[in-house]
């Protein structure tokens, strides 16, 4: 392995991790992969990357799950582009990782990834969006696998059993309807190209019935507690975190539409924002309060890096990005109002599910609930209703009338 070109240039890596802004941990960590290419990549034994990469995981040890893996993959991955095309590290690209094993697909023989390959080509003619074809095809290639792991090369050599094994341990069921709705829509666009196989797994596919987990939502005291930390200028939040937590509580947005959100969606005349939903495609045109106009401007003209980043909220440390999360402001909220410290990842989503249950409890129309949040379809308010106490209340049946020995309750 040649490493000629990265012992003349690697100070031009380090030079711009520091004046870039980054970390030390992140330039220690970049240094200690530096060295240990100069030093080991010399070695006959290792003649790319990815032998240095596979060498040094199994001499550390290093698990694919574990943060040290991924985090060796990362800076590694930083070192090899710069060395073979001058390229610098970037925040904005969420792909600067190290291609640490062959993809499920490589991995597949041949008749698997026909199918693949046919379904990633067709799916979109149904106007289906690309997310849902690619989550259609990763779940039809995971299935694959397990099959030809068990010895069945081909369709013919699938059996019930094998099938059984992908969706069960015999114990729980390891993977539910959508999921196996996701192989079925994807077998089913290979029908044409290889016929009665494909109809016979799919046959072989198992009824799963819907298990619809309830909606997480903040209780009314949670609510109070967090509109107040919001409301508090002493709670040491900044402009960006009241800005992203008004819209969370009063709008309900999506996290993704929400760092998407641009000058040209804000109408500051009319005080609204009109956006185009990532999720569904549609327009939504939503009011923009005081709290949120007010902190929005404040983010805006007072906190905001300068940057050309298009998107209104970007990271504070160069080079300035857009987020992609909005989690570690939630949480920060989550903190500071004394609600769910605990421990557990906190989403956006819970405002959104907040927002809705809230609306449904005070009666208002399920159709103008749906407008409001910018659901596809009226049917998606359903599964809100399980969240909805006070109205389950009213439906219980009170239990006076059968009345129930104490004995039933003796230990």
């Amino acid at each position: 392995m040649d490493t000629t070109n990265l012992k003349e240039n690697y100070p031009y890596l380090i030079d711009f991790l520091v004046k870039n802004g980054y970390s030390k941990d992140v330039i220690h960590k970049t240094q200690k992969c530096i060295r240990l290419t100069l030093d080991v990549g010399s070695s006959s034994k290792i003649t790319s990357y990815e032998d240095l990469f596979y060498y040094e995981v199994k001499r550390q040890g290093y698990n694919p799950n574990e943060q040290r893996y991924k985090a060796f993959r990362c800076y590694l991955g930083n070192i090899k582009r710069f060395d073979k095309t001058g390229e610098y590290p970037s925040r904005m690209k969420p792909v600067d990782k190290f291609p640490s094993v062959p993809s499920v697909f490589d991995n597949l023989n041949a008749e698997y990834q026909l199918i693949v390959k046919h379904h990633l080509e067709v799916g979109g003619r149904s106007g289906k969006r690309l997310q849902t074809i690619c989550a259609e095809a990763r779940a039809s290639m995971y299935l694959f696998k397990h099959l030809q792991d068990l010895g069945a090369d081909t369709l013919n050599e699938v059996t019930p059993e094998m099938v059984y094994r992908f969706f069960f341990d015999g114990e729980k069921q390891k993977r539910g309807r959508d999921y196996c709705s996701q192989i079925k829509r994807a077998l089913k666009s290979a029908e044409s190209l290889i016929g009665e196989p494909v109809q016979r797994l799919q046959n072989l596919l198992p009824s799963i019935k819907s298990a619809n987990k309830n909606f997480q939502y903040l209780t009314p005291e949670e609510s109070r507690k967090i509109r107040e930390c919001l409301e508090n200028g002493k709670t040491q939040l900044t402009h960006i975190e009241r800005s992203v937590g008004w819209m969370l509580y009063f709008l309900g947005l999506r996290g993704t539409d929400i760092v998407s959100l641009s000058i040209k969606n804000i109408n500051w005349k009319h005080d609204r924002i009109h956006i185009i939903q990532s999720k569904t495609n549609q327009s939504l045109v939503l009011p923009m309060n005081a709290a949120i106009g007010n902190e929005l401007f404040d983010y805006i003209t007072k906190e905001r890096p300068e940057s050309d980043v298009d998107t209104i909220f970007i990271t504070k440390l160069p080079p300035h990005r857009s987020f992609k999360d909005l989690r570690s402001i939630v949480t920060r909220i989550f903190e500071k109002a004394g609600v769910r410290i605990d421990g557990r990842t906190i989403g956006p989503r819970i405002f959104r599910h907040h927002l809705v249950t809230f609306l449904l409890s005070r009666g208002i129309d399920c159709d103008i609930v749906s407008s409001i949040v910018g659901h596809a379809s009226p049917e998606s308010i359903k599964h809100y209703a399980d969240a909805d106490i006070e109205h389950l209340r009213e439906c219980s049946l009170s239990v006076q009338d059968y009345p129930v020995s104490s004995k039933m309750f003796e230990i």
